[in-house]
């Protein structure tokens, strides 16, 4: 337990400086590829931290399984997103992790490299061709395959319609330019023109402020190239022209939309699993487009988000009923639908991926934004957290005015420097 211990002991690390595929071959196993058999009966513990329409649609998908598979019951624990990484390292450390685990995918190395999940080859086979490879790759750590997406998300621009007919602009914005020039017309009064979630911890600063990092071309290990600091001046100059609040450095993703919906805020950036809330939302009329980029022509890369479920070491019946789970959840077209449809998800296996976005024409922004989407863990690994966290601390010390652009650049980079040496 060595290992659980040391990342226990980064993971604070982190929290308190965030503050401041190639398809699998066949394999014989327990299980069969088609998941048809029934699972033996006993309980499936599993963990997660859904909510809202993700905890409705979870829990009768779980009742759905129960119903199919006599005498098998789904003990399902409810962890709060903020404390979730700490409890799942608390669990590995005690040696009671559930047989089923839900992990944000950028948590997923961290994870396996402490050695307690069970490669999914090990159990039975699975048919991985409809996965896009990027959605797959989450699930990846040393070539091996750990763990199976939930589906794909990303975020992109939200803009309040009514707004923009009233100050007379007639499109979402394409570029940084004439996001900064929109966002300053739409700021009256209260109403600020923009906003997004720059408040510390995971889902926040660094996840929001990738896409305009990474399709300018910066990378989040190079605070001091030129790349990312334009980045940073951007972000200096929507609170410089007062069309962006400094208190966003306080918002989290559920902060900027009640923004959004009070009408306090014209444009956010936010995920799509928000689609459901802002169509209730009485008087709303809004658009989803894709996030700006800096100049014509660049590409938005969005950081891919999602989760993935793995499976842990335990007895061979926990872990083949577990494994029974994953495969009729997961690897199964029409589960994967009913999942993502509540969700508010692209899903990561293709041959659903139009019949839920049928049902929600919002997604088709996101659907096409996954396509580019780049996974957080790409070029990061497991150093993924630690280095996030610092280049967000960058974001926040700018935004706040508490460091210029240079003295932000320069000591996130001394800092990253360190953490990758």
């Amino acid at each position: 337990m060595a290992k659980i211990r040391q990342i226990l002991m980064l993971s604070t690390i982190t929290c308190v400086m965030a503050a401041g595929i190639q398809q699998a071959s066949a394999n014989t196993g327990k299980a069969d590829a088609s998941g048809k058999g029934a699972a033996t009966p006993g309980t499936i513990t599993e963990m997660d931290y859904f909510t809202a329409n993700q905890d409705t649609t979870i829990t009768k998908l779980f009742k759905t399984f129960e119903q199919k598979n006599h005498g098998v019951k789904i003990s399902r624990v409810y962890v709060a997103g903020q404390a979730y990484l700490q409890k799942v390292l608390q669990e590995a450390t005690a040696g009671s992790l559930p047989n089923l685990l839900m992990l944000d995918n950028p948590m997923l190395p961290d994870i396996a490299s402490t050695g307690i999940l069970v490669p999914l080859n090990t159990l039975g086979t699975l048919n991985l061709k409809p996965y896009f490879k990027g959605s797959l790759s989450e699930g990846k750590y040393k070539g091996k395959l750990y763990a199976l997406p939930v589906g794909n998300n990303t975020i992109a621009l939200y803009y309040n319609k009514k707004l923009f007919k009233k100050y007379k602009i007639s499109s979402p914005p394409k570029t940084w330019a004439q996001l900064l020039v929109d966002a300053k017309k739409l700021t009256h009064g209260s109403v600020y023109g923009f906003g997004f979630s720059a408040g510390s911890g995971s889902g926040n600063v660094s996840w929001q402020s990738e896409p305009f990092l990474w399709s300018n071309g910066g990378h989040l290990r190079t605070p001091n190239s030129a790349s990312d600091k334009q980045t940073l001046t951007f972000f200096k100059q929507l609170v410089d022209a007062h069309a962006m609040p400094q208190s966003v450095v306080n918002w989290t993703q559920q902060d900027v939309q009640n923004e959004f919906e009070q009408g306090r805020v014209a444009m956010m950036i936010n995920g799509p699993w928000i689609t459901a809330q802002l169509n209730q939302t009485k008087g709303l009329d809004y658009g989803v487009a894709e996030i700006p980029v800096r100049v014509p022509k660049q590409k938005i890369v969005p950081p891919l988000g999602g989760e993935v479920f793995a499976i842990t070491k335990s007895t061979p019946a926990n872990e083949e009923r577990a494994f029974k789970l994953l495969q009729w959840l997961l690897n199964n077209q029409n589960t994967v639908q009913q999942l993502d449809t509540g969700f508010g998800y692209v899903p990561a296996y293709s041959s659903a991926v139009n019949a839920v976005v049928k049902k929600d024409g919002y997604l088709k922004v996101f659907a096409a934004e996954v396509h580019t989407a780049r996974a957080r863990t790409t070029y990061l690994g497991a150093k993924y957290p630690q280095i996030s966290a610092i280049w967000g601390s960058a974001v926040q010390s700018v935004i706040t005015g508490q460091a210029s652009i240079s003295a932000a650049a320069t000591a996130a980079q001394q800092q990253i420097h360190s953490a990758l040496s």
